[in-house]
């Protein structure tokens, strides 16, 4: 088989088996494959270097990457087209110190990967969408953060303008505007949203707050009217508000511009693999900032899963920290 052919049954074969992750690790004088999905990580096969050389190229030509680049970090996207769905690729490509060029594809299903209750999650939270506002969600890569966001946007375009600001855009979605950050081009985060402000969208997706800029245009966003969907790196729901803080967003800013905080975890169970959301309101937003008050209720999450066999103790014990 060619290289092309050889790529597109590595994707095909990921997308039967749901993973969200693909590693080209290189050793002394070949490539090891690696596959992750939400409960485990393998070894998929072991290549020679040439021939692994070969697939990287062929997925870096789909996503826009220098081939002949192989020190300097590089990231790109595409879309892999089957019979039965297509799939967001996002990869990053870098080079070690021996010139070694590693590779991660990441895999975005553009609906529900597994069986969940992320329908009764979206109508939970629709409430809260519909107000003008941000509503911020915070969790590990791959917990489907963006997936949600994704989920209720549509719900909203229907009678609303929505825009996506992404590094790089991670599902493509016909029924959005979509804007990708490209800092050559003095196209930043910042930049972009105050665009799409003065191009009048009523529902923002910001891919993700990095930096102090980025996090006072959008919650000024926020406070002007406009929804506001975010995410934010942070180990728990209360991280995040003292994430925002060390930003340098004021206290009260929050107060006046978060709807909603959600820390999510897509957890393996007993029969499949589930999203595991806890979020906080604008009232227990303002209870943690004037007293550092908090609530125990990702913890009695699990625990009630754990006493109704929905979840190992060995999965109950791993994430029992968030």
């Amino acid at each position: 088989m060619s290289a092309d052919e050889i790529v597109n049954d590595l994707l095909h074969k990921a997308m039967q088996d749901v993973v969200t992750d693909i590693y080209f690790i290189p050793k002394s004088d070949f490539y090891i494959i690696q596959a992750r999905n939400q409960s485990s990580r393998q070894v998929i096969s072991q290549l020679n270097s040439d021939m692994a050389q070969s697939l990287m190229n062929v997925l870096k030509f789909r996503g826009g990457l220098d081939i002949a680049e192989k020190r300097r970090p590089q990231k790109g996207s595409f879309v892999f087209e089957s019979d039965t769905a297509n799939v967001s690729i996002r990869i990053s490509s870098i080079g070690d110190y021996k010139n070694r060029e590693s590779l991660v594809i990441r895999l975005i299903y553009n609906s529900a990967v597994v069986d969940t209750s992320i329908d009764q999650i979206v109508k939970d939270l629709l409430l809260s969408a519909k107000k003008p506002g941000m509503m911020v969600f915070s969790g590990p890569m791959g917990s489907g953060k963006t997936t949600l966001m994704y989920r209720i946007a549509r719900e909203l375009s229907g009678q609303k303008m929505v825009m996506c600001i992404e590094d790089p855009i991670e599902i493509e979605e016909p029924e959005f505007i979509q804007l990708q950050v490209n800092e050559q081009a003095q196209m930043t985060y910042e930049e972009l949203i105050k665009a799409s402000l003065r191009h009048r969208a009523e529902v923002l997706i910001i891919g993700e707050i990095r930096d102090k800029e980025t996090a006072k245009v959008a919650l000024q966003a926020a406070m002007c009217g406009y929804t506001v969907l975010t995410t934010i790196h942070s180990k728990s729901k209360f991280s995040v508000i003292k994430r925002m803080v060390q930003l340098g967003i004021d206290p009260d800013e929050i107060v006046n511009g978060v709807n909603l905080i959600s820390y999510q975890r897509l957890i393996p169970t007993i029969s499949k693999s589930e999203i595991f959301i806890d979020s906080i309101s604008n009232s227990k937003i303002i209870e943690f900032l004037e007293n550092s008050k908090r609530d125990d209720n990702w913890k009695l999450q699990l625990k009630e899963s754990l006493n109704k066999g929905v979840i190992t103790k060995d999965i109950y014990e791993e994430y029992i920290s968030g």
